[in-house]
């Protein structure tokens, strides 16, 4: 299960399962970091691609969908018409200058946890505003994320391990140091680094030292180049 090309072959069943079950513009796939491994993410176009830079960099801290506001909940399916009306919805930064300018409309977020944990997140796309998701989808949706959440364990969490203990051994990184590498390793910003691992600046800094120090280099983008050439 450690082979990246079933990942891959996962992502691209999933997206074939969804676009058969659903009338869909774009889906996207993202291990939410830094609770799995470092193969984080998937879309089903270039457009998302590009969307999912702008994502990471920027409007994370706005999007109303975002897994962090769902820890500790049940919630499994959650569209944009569950959280607010069309209206409510197009007054948001996220709809206007994330969604809006690439054509998209509607958005339903598939959520899959660990141990109560939420480690993955399938989302769903629509262009047209008349086309939102129903009722009837959201439960078919219910119906088939506990199969879906099977498979992502099988074929995630052991290599998130793998990756793990290589790195243990490799560099002698503690686990909090493995966590800040996870993340880092997806280019997230250090305010981003700061939110998801509920850590200070100064404790962030410190922990990057010694990353560094351990790796023997000087920048993120060699820590980066280092560390994804051991785990290809």
């Amino acid at each position: 299960m450690n082979n990246p090309q079933s990942h891959e072959e996962f992502q691209t069943q999933l997206f074939k399962l969804c676009s058969s079950l659903f009338a869909l513009d774009g889906v996207r796939f993202d291990i939410y970091v830094p609770k799995t491994n470092l193969d984080y993410y998937m879309g089903s176009d270039g457009e998302i691609d590009l969307m999912r830079d702008g994502y990471n960099r920027i409007f994370w801290e706005c999007d109303p969908m975002h897994p962090s506001l769902f820890e500790g909940k049940d919630t499994v399916v959650v569209t944009n018409a569950m959280l607010m009306t069309d209206y409510a919805w197009q007054k948001t930064r996220i709809y206007k200058e994330f969604f809006k300018p690439h054509n998209y409309y509607h958005d339903a977020d598939v959520f899959f946890r660990q141990n109560g944990v939420i480690i993955a997140v399938l989302t769903l796309l629509r262009k047209d505003p008349a086309k939102m998701f129903t009722d009837h989808e959201v439960e078919l949706l219910k119906k088939v994320q506990p199969f879906i959440e099977y498979c992502l364990k099988k074929v995630y969490l052991p290599k998130r391990i793998h990756n793990r203990e290589s790195l243990s051994k490799e560099f002698g990184f503690t686990a909090r140091e493995l966590d800040v590498v996870e993340l880092a390793l997806t280019g997230a910003s250090n305010k981003a680094l700061i939110k998801q691992l509920k850590i200070s600046l100064p404790t962030l800094r410190t922990h990057m030292q010694n990353i560094y120090s351990k790796v023997g280099v000087h920048s993120s983008s060699e820590l980066i180049s280092t560390l994804m050439s051991i785990l290809k």
